[in-house]
Order: structure tokens, then C-alpha cells, then sequence
């Protein structure tokens, strides 16, 4: 532990005296030292580093620290101080550790998610083997979007309450239903209720789609344009300005036209019919589904859809702008490019995966 020691005394002078630069190398030092002796290494020893690391990560910038969890996160034996201080910093430090590190019981998980929020719940999420004691919180309190995330995750053990919990809710919400349908480990009369929902919801979707023609409200010509939108992937009943928009953005895209710069051009032009329908194409989406994530009652889903996308935060805003409600607002903005920011692009590819799953089913 010589090394250490030495350490240890540039540390202190470091502390003292050293700026933002220096402190991130000398942390960089102790984090080499650890990583290459951590194998032989009992808690007493790895309890040194877990005091010195602690203390300088709180004294360096987020990008030093981004790679301090990223560099610990698989470690077995990592410090716990430095991991758990880590876990509950912002979302861009927590997530490595939030993943990957085994240093974290489902206790700790559940304390890090009631004490920090959705972007954490998220990463969490993500992590293999989550335990009942996990996945039932996040259920009770993550919301949709967490709901949706966790039963994605093929590895997450659900207790019997959890998994009646899903399927409940699963009742009213047609992408939860394609999700649990892909899961193995739902116990038979949960299975059979869960089918019973999806026939329930085919059938429901079916009338709505008939409806129109059985009451005689459709003529020749408004059958003609549905089936040159639904060809689009629009559904019937979605005539009017945004059918010659729709054409349009046809036309660009078979041109090779039709990318992100152009939706944002729409976007920041406030052509708001030719933008949801640019969306749709790209995003694989149909229009009523497109509109909703654009002008639609859950602000956070244009967020989403972006970040799924690869889109940029400027293309996602000029979107957000198209809002009567909640575009204009310069705090409702700067929330908004915070969430984008700290969202991870393969959550919200698992989201997108979710609203084409549920776009397709018939």
C-alpha cells in the first residue's frame, strides 16, 4: 500500500491547493492503482479507497465522475461508499453503477428510486436479474413509461401481486399487453386474463373500425382516400388538410428527401400537418399515433420518439414548438431539454419498439 500512501500525500496538497484538472488525475491514479489490485484486495483495504476515492469524486467535474462509475460499475468489489454516492448523483453519473454494479441490493435500488425519480427508475430497469422486491416498486410508483420498461425485461423476477398488477393494467393499455405476450414466466390464470384483454381490445378495435361503414357515413370518395392514407399507414376518417400534407411528404421520401433536417425545417416553419406526417413516415408510426406524440396529452412522448430516433435536441424542439400548451414556455423548455438529455437512447428505443407494437396490431 506504499503507492497509497504516496497517493494519498498529493492528495491532501491536491485538496488544498489543486484545480479541477489536477484532482481528476490524481483520481485517475487511485482508480488505476484500485482496478489493478482489486482482485487480492479485502474489504478493509478496498474500505482505504472507498475513503479516498469518496472524497475527491465529490471535489471533480461531471465528466470526471461519468467516467469514474463507468470505470467501477463491474467491479465486484468496488467501493460501496463511492458506488452508493454514485448511484444517487445525476442520471448521467448514476447510470453505469444503476446497470451494472453487483454492489447494489434491491434495498438500495428501491432507496435510490424513491429518492431520485424516473430517469433513475429507467436505468434500473435496465439492470439484469432485478429482484421482486425491485420491480414491484417500480411498478407501484415508476408510472407508464417504467411500467413498460421493467416488464420489457425478460430477466426481471415478478412477485404474484407484481404480475397482477401488470396484467390489470394491461386491460387498458394495448402495448402492455403485446409486452407481457412476450413474456414466459406469467402464471396460467394470469395468462387467461390476459388474453381475455386482448380479445377484449381486438374486438373493441375492430367495431371502431367498422363503425363508420355499417352506418352508412362513408361515401365512394372518402373509401377511395382511406385506402390511399391507410396505405400510408393512416387510419380511415383522417381526411381533410393533412391527406395533401401526407402527400407531400410521400413524395419526399420516395425522392430520399424526407430525413431529420427536414422535419425539423417543417417544425420550425409551424407547418404542423406536414411535421406529424414526416414524423409518422420516419418514425414507422401511423398518423393518429404521430399526432398524438406531437400535440397529445402526454407531453414527455415527443421526448421519447426523438431520443429513439437519434434525433437531436434542436429537431425534438422545434417539434415541442408546435404546442400551443407547452411549447412557448421558455421553463416548460428547459425542463423538457433536461429530461431529453439525461434519457438513455436504448430506453427510448425500447419505448418506440412499444408504440410501433401497438401501431400494428390489427
Amino acid at each position: 500500500m506504499r503507492a497509497v500512501a504516496t497517493l494519498l500525500r498529493d492528495l491532501e496538497s491536491t485538496m488544498l491547493r489543486g484545480s479541477g484538472t489536477e484532482r481528476a488525475g490524481i483520481l485517475a491514479q487511485l482508480t488505476d492503482l484500485f482496478l489493478a489490485t482489486a482482485v487480492d484486495m479485502g474489504e478493509e483495504q478496498v474500505g482505504i479507497f472507498d475513503v479516498v476515492i469518496g472524497r475527491l469524486s465529490r471535489a471533480i467535474e461531471l465528466r470526471a465522475r461519468v467516467e469514474l462509475a463507468e470505470r467501477l460499475a463491474p467491479v465486484p468489489n468496488a467501493p460501496n461508499g463511492v458506488v452508493h454516492q454514485l448511484a444517487l448523483d445525476e442520471i448521467a453519473v448514476a447510470r453505469p453503477v444503476l446497470i451494472h454494479s453487483p454492489r447494489l441490493s434491491d434495498q438500495d435500488l428501491v432507496a435510490i428510486s424513491a429518492a431520485k425519480g424516473r430517469d433513475h427508475m429507467l436505468a434500473i430497469t435496465e439492470r439484469p436479474n432485478l429482484g421482486e422486491p425491485v420491480t414491484d416498486f417500480l411498478i407501484l410508483r415508476g408510472g407508464r413509461v417504467v411500467t413498460h420498461a421493467v416488464a420489457a425485461n425478460q430477466t426481471a423476477r415478478f412477485s404474484r401481486h407484481g404480475m397482477g398488477v401488470l396484467v390489470m393494467r394491461a386491460v387498458q393499455d394495448d402495448a402492455l399487453q403485446a409486452t407481457l405476450g412476450l413474456r414466459r414466466d406469467i402464471p396460467a390464470e394470469l395468462s387467461e386474463q390476459l388474453m381475455r384483454a386482448a380479445k377484449s381490445a381486438a374486438r373493441r378495435r375492430l367495431t371502431e373500425s367498422l363503425a363508420p361503414a355499417l352506418t352508412g357515413e362513408i361515401d365512394d370518395a372518402v373509401e377511395r382516400g382511406a385506402e390511399a392514407l391507410t396505405a400510408a399507414g393512416q387510419m380511415p376518417g383522417e381526411l381533410g388538410p393533412i391527406s395533401a400534407a401526407l402527400a407531400e411528404i410521400r413524395e419526399l421520401n420516395e425522392a430520399g428527401k424526407l430525413n431529420e433536417a427536414k422535419v425539423r425545417a417543417l417544425a420550425e416553419e409551424s407547418r404542423t400537418e406536414h411535421a406529424i406526417c414526416a414524423l409518422a413516415v420516419l418514425a414507422q408510426l401511423s398518423l393518429p399515433a404521430a399526432e398524438q406524440i406531437v400535440l397529445g396529452a402526454d407531453r414527455e412522448a415527443v421526448l421519447l420518439v426523438g431520443r429513439g430516433l437519434g434525433w437531436s435536441w434542436e429537431t425534438t424542439a422545434a417539434l415541442i414548438a408546435l404546442r400551443k400548451d407547452y411549447g412557448k414556455s421558455e421553463a416548460a423548455i428547459e425542463r423538457a431539454r433536461d429530461s431529453f438529455r439525461n434519457l438513455a437512447q436504448n430506453t427510448a428505443q425500447r419505448v418506440l419498439g412499444f408504440l410501433r407494437m401497438r401501431d400494428a396490431r390489427p
